[in-house]
């Protein structure tokens, strides 16, 4: 299994998104340097792995007892969005079935209100798989468990305490435990005890007919209840059915009494008054116009000869003005004609046309003249005038005429309105009718919602009946299966802890050779520990000199304590089988420098195929930089950065 990258998006103290590529370059180059002082985000990238494998089911020690999705709130940077979220993506690749394939696992995280949503999406060789997705927990653990991550995840400050005898001893059975399954073995052997003091209460807490008695009784009473509370309500629905009926009746009869346009009376009277208010305006139109032009409409030709009769006396006003002045024109015209030698049939003709225009003036002044109007008063008067005026008499007398029929009508109306008092008696009784309705509808919803209750406490009751009758029937059996069951389970306990023992000592002698060729290889001291044992039971460490002298290892310094510890990781991981990275978080911590040199040259490049090593700048400083430098594949500095408010992940390490 190679680890190929990992992508930070606001988690923890990085903000934004960060890309680390982590594949060795060749298989010579296999770890991978990450240098950063404390504090930078070294430790936050161990957590980062662990969470975005195991989830929930991590158990990074910055977790603690933290509810998860707490956990998962404080993991999102302080300077981020909370509603954005983080983060985490993982890329590797791995065998399975023999066959290569590249897994990328995305786990993100943001905040709805005051709750937190989780979404995990797993993509094989670049396509979305909801079946791995939705069983991711048990998929990782099939190339992963999680009971052996530490073996292969570990940090360096917690060698110191596993360096103790009691911790070494804890570490061995762990891990002891979790490669060998054994865990689930003693799983299995406390599930095992549980499901026997459960049979055990069972036939101790046998039902008795006492019981079935006082179930029996209390559902007979349970089903009396349920009949009468059907029964009121049947009676309820018929007596509104009648009420309903009575009350048809009297609307029928209030109906008949006049109650309508009694109940009408204020919008009828309010009808009347608007219509009188309308035929007023129309008559007072009306009135205006006969008092005006209206009234000519009965002459028509009366107008048209006094028109004539007043042109015709204009006429003979302004003859008579002009006969005198006329005549003396002529006579002026016809003397000056005459000392001109005008020819005589000329004059002739102008003499005969001016005595025809004196005649015809002469006419004109005999007209009688009585009117003495001006023709121009007449203008006003023509016919489309007329015809307009006529138009709008006929407009308002048909509006006077509809709008009268409506004052009538809602006269009739009015008229046909009863007294109150004859209809008070028919109002009392529609009103008490009314009300009882209202009750007897009340009274059919709270017996429905009585009728509920009690029938969810009946069916309750013949369950509890029907359960206690189960009971009874296999009473007999049900001891005689529970005492098998008991017999075989006390039986396989003492299988399960034979194979325990059996497997456990199957496989110490390799775990201890393996423990032992590591401690060699670290120790770098000839002839110092020749041989390991491993006790079976209390998982206790003994070490044994080439003079096969007992050698304790409370007798070691601390750092070689701590190298024992390292080895006993180292060895178990090896025992795994699984080719694993390993990822070492200040992996030189609490180590003077001769035991530190030997881990620089003798541990970190054989740790496994692929080693990432978090460091500082005096774990791993120029001088083993140096040692290890041929065996690093890629480099990082940690780095944190206060304009960015964030940790940054840049090429090279701290040289």
């Amino acid at each position: 299994m190679i680890f190929e990258e990992i992508v930070l998006y606001n988690f923890g103290i990085y903000k934004g998104r960060h890309v680390i590529e982590l594949t060795p370059p060749s298989s010579q180059e296999t770890i991978i340097l990450m240098g950063g002082l404390n504090g930078s985000g070294k430790t936050t990238l161990l957590e980062a792995l662990q969470l975005i494998l195991y989830g929930k089911l991590s158990k990074h020690t910055n977790r603690a007892s933290m509810n998860y999705l707490d956990y998962l709130r404080r993991m999102i940077n302080y300077h981020a969005d909370p509603h954005k979220g983080a983060a985490l993506e993982l890329q590797f690749r791995h065998f399975k079935d023999g066959k290569e394939e590249s897994i990328r696992i995305h786990r993100l995280w943001h905040s709805i209100g005051k709750g937190l949503k989780e979404r995990v999406e797993v993509k094989r060789n670049g396509v979305l798989d909801t079946v791995i997705t939705e069983h991711w927990y048990e998929y990782v653990e099939e190339f992963i468990p999680s009971r052996i991550a530490s073996l292969f995840f570990f940090d360096g400050e917690k060698i110191e305490a596993f360096a103790e005898q009691h911790k070494t001893t804890e570490l061995l059975r762990t891990g002891i435990h979790a490669l060998l399954g054994l865990d689930l073995v003693n799983r299995l052997s406390t599930d095992l005890l549980t499901v026997e003091r459960k049979h055990k209460t069972q036939i101790q807490s046998q039902q008795d007919r006492a019981k079935i008695t006082a179930l029996e009784k209390e559902v007979k009473e349970f089903e009396t209840q349920v009949n009468h509370v059907v029964q009121q309500k049947i009676d309820a629905v018929q007596l509104l059915k009648q009420l309903k009926n009575e009350q048809d009746q009297l609307k029928e009869d209030y109906r008949r009494e006049g109650g309508e346009l009694f109940d009408q009376r204020e919008q009828i009277e309010a009808q009347s008054k608007m219509a009188k208010q309308k035929l007023y305006q129309a008559e007072e139109q009306l009135r205006e116009l006969a008092a005006g032009e209206a009234p000519l409409l009965l002459i028509p030709d009366l107008l048209r000869d006094t028109e004539k009769q007043a042109i015709l006396e204009q006429e003979a006003k302004m003859n008579r003005t002009l006969d005198e002045k006329l005549e003396e024109r002529d006579a002026t015209l016809l003397q000056l004609l005459g000392q001109h030698d005008t020819n005589s049939a000329a004059l002739t003709a102008i003499q005969t046309f001016l005595e025809a225009d004196k005649t015809e003036r002469q006419q004109s002044l005999k007209t009688e003249c009585y009117l003495n109007i001006e023709p121009a008063h007449f203008i006003r008067l023509q016919e489309a005038f007329l015809t307009q005026t006529q138009a709008s008499a006929k407009t308002l007398m048909a509006l006077a005429e509809q709008t009268a029929d409506e004052v009538n009508s809602c006269e009739r109306k009015m008229s046909g309105i009863p007294d109150p008092e004859s209809l008070e008696g028919i109002t009392v009784k529609l009103e008490n009718t009314q009300l009882q309705i209202n009750q007897a509808q009340f009274l059919i919803e709270a017996k429905e919602q009585e009728y509920q209750l009690v029938y969810k406490r009946l069916e309750h009751k013949q369950e509890e009946l029907r359960q206690a009758y189960d009971a009874k029937t296999q009473e007999q059996f049900s001891e005689e299966l529970t005492n098998r069951l008991l017999k075989h389970s006390d039986k396989v306990r003492g299988t399960l802890e034979k194979f325990r023992i059996a497997a456990t000592k199957k496989h110490l002698e390799q775990l201890e050779a393996l423990i032992l060729e590591s401690f060699q290889q670290l120790i770098r001291k000839d002839n110092f520990i020749n041989d390991i044992q491993i006790d079976p039971d209390s998982y206790t460490l003994t070490l044994y000199t080439s003079a096969q002298d007992v050698l304790s290892p409370e007798s070691l310094s601390a750092g070689e304590r701590q190298l024992l510890a390292i080895s006993v990781l180292w060895g178990l991981s090896r025992a795994s089988g699984r080719p694993l990275p390993a990822i070492i978080d200040t992996p030189l911590s609490r180590l003077d420098g001769k035991h530190r040199q030997n881990l620089v040259d003798h541990y970190f490049h054989k740790a496994s195929h692929q080693v990432i090593l978090l460091s500082t700048d005096e774990e791993i400083n120029k001088k083993y930089y140096r040692h290890l430098k041929p065996a690093i594949g890629r480099e990082y500095h940690i780095l944190y950065e206060d304009d960015k408010q964030s940790s940054v992940i840049k090429p090279g390490y701290f040289f």
